[in-house]
């Protein structure tokens, strides 16, 4: 059922990512300003001036540059007109209209004492440039890095502090009535409890592209990854595969001329850092096609060995149901899991009610939850279909067999329901459907669109019974 649909989104995004996603990456003007020792780059609107940070090999000495594209050519870079020596500041941000330069800075005090990293603003009227003022409703005490800006005025930035997912995450501050809101989380899936940050915000906020080391398709390091904004919620970030991301550290993300995608790669040699700014073409309208497909692997922090297959959940889903079983599946047992506050699932716990057998499986709740279907075999006999009601407190009851109508000689699995509660389920390598009507389901009759010479089972059906999806070894 479900646990299918996962398994051929996976096939699918299998291609590799690199082949579809993005051309051949390239170093950006080595030796003029890749010199082994740069990252994060901003680029004006226009394409006529870049600021960037020469690290010096480290984290020592920082310090923003700037250098100006002349006649097809870029200049030899010089200190950045904003950035104030010894003060180890970097990644420069400029907004999408111009007009706005974030950084991050240590400034402190009027006596120049170094202070922990915060946001600090530009902004340009009348064609000057202000002198930089912090960003006082965003700043606080911890770090704050890696600012950018979408057309709204609302800024992105990285920080960890406590209240967030563990590690560093991803936060907003929104721009409304000319002032800057206090910082809220973007929350899950974005954040977790690793580390996310180095957020490049679309212009529309229509996606971002951030670097995380903790999600489960990472190369090493940290790895680039693009989060579509659905309705105002993000998506799954989908990697962007082995030809940007690599072993290595690779971040600070920028997106210019539409589908220009800047970014930083570093690697330590010794006690040295090496790094450099790499430029590739993104395509960022086959990655949104992408991110529709993306799963996420919410049972793996409970069931490390991968032993879990086929879900159902509780009405408000914050229960989930499903199959845990051997290598051979000779012992199968359905659990409940309670999601957690990172929007995965915790603390399994065995269904005694269920597991009247030592092979339970395949549960599926109706959807107003009052009661659920599970596959049950018993030792000499092929599996049925039963079905387990809820008390008046709320607890499952033991599960009793389906009429004969379903439950056949052959084997009977993977029951599926429509909002209706009509019930689709797989048999001897066919789909069957059953109606339901006045309380009880009707003789089953099999699905002839579907069922071939093939195989075909596993059913997952839409809620309101208008598609369904399926497994089957057919070859065309």
């Amino acid at each position: 059922m479900i646990d299918n649909l996962l398994f051929w989104s996976g096939l699918l995004l299998s291609i590799p990512l690199s082949a579809q996603i993005n051309t051949e990456v390239q170093i950006f003007q080595p030796q003029v300003i890749s010199n082994g020792q740069t990252f994060g780059i901003t680029i004006s609107p226009d394409g006529s001036t870049a600021y960037f940070v020469n690290s010096c090999g480290g984290r020592q000495q920082l310090e923003i540059m700037q250098s100006e594209k002349k006649n097809g050519k870029w200049s030899v870079p010089t200190p950045a007109f904003f950035s104030q020596k010894g003060m180890r500041e970097i990644d420069p941000f400029i907004s999408p209209d111009g007009n706005t330069i974030l950084y991050n800075s240590r400034r402190g005090t009027a006596d120049n004492k170094e202070k922990d990293l915060d946001i600090w603003m530009l902004k340009k009227q009348n064609g000057k440039w202000s002198q930089p003022f912090p960003v006082d409703a965003v700043n606080t005490s911890e770090q704050e890095t890696y600012a950018t800006m979408a057309s709204s005025g609302n800024i992105y930035f990285g920080v960890t502090k406590d209240g967030g997912y563990g590690g560093g995450d991803i936060y907003v501050s929104k721009f409304e009535n000319g002032k800057y809101q206090t910082p809220t989380n973007v929350g899950f899936p974005i954040n977790t409890d690793k580390d996310e940050g180095n957020c490049f915000i679309a212009a529309d906020e229509s996606y971002m592209i951030l670097s995380a080391n903790g999600y489960s398709s990472n190369f090493g390091g940290f790895d680039l990854y693009i989060s579509f904004n659905n309705n105002g919620k993000w998506s799954i970030p989908i990697n962007l595969g082995n030809k940007i991301n690599t072993a290595d550290n690779d971040f600070c993300p920028l997106i210019a001329q539409k589908d220009i995608l800047y970014f930083s790669r570093s690697r330590k040699e010794g006690e040295k850092l090496i790094e450099n700014i790499y430029y590739t073409t993104l395509n960022i309208p086959l990655l949104k096609a992408m991110s529709g497909m993306q799963t996420a692997p919410v049972l793996n922090s409970a069931f490390p060995d991968g032993d879990a297959y086929g879900i159902t959940f509780s009405p408000d889903e914050q229960i989930v149901y499903t199959t845990r079983s051997n290598e051979a599946r000779t012992v199968c047992e359905v659990y409940s899991l309670q999601r957690n506050t990172i929007g995965s699932f915790s603390n399994p716990q065995k269904i005694d009610a269920w597991n009247i057998t030592a092979n339970v499986s395949n549960p599926v709740v109706s959807h107003d939850g009052s009661f659920a279907l599970l596959r049950i075999s018993s030792p000499g006999k092929n599996p049925d279909l039963y079905i387990s009601r809820k008390d008046i407190n709320g607890n499952w009851q033991k599960p009793t067999a389906l009429p004969r109508h379903i439950n056949t000689e052959i084997d009977q699995y993977y029951p599926e329901l429509t909002a209706e509660n009509h019930l689709y389920y797989s048999s001897n390598g066919d789909v069957f459907f059953s109606e339901y009507k006045d309380g009880d389901w009707q003789e089953p009759k099999p699905v002839k669109e579907l069922n071939t010479s093939f195989s075909e089972s596993n059913i997952a059906v839409s809620r309101d019974g208008k598609f369904l999806v399926f497994l089957s070894d057919r070859t065309g």
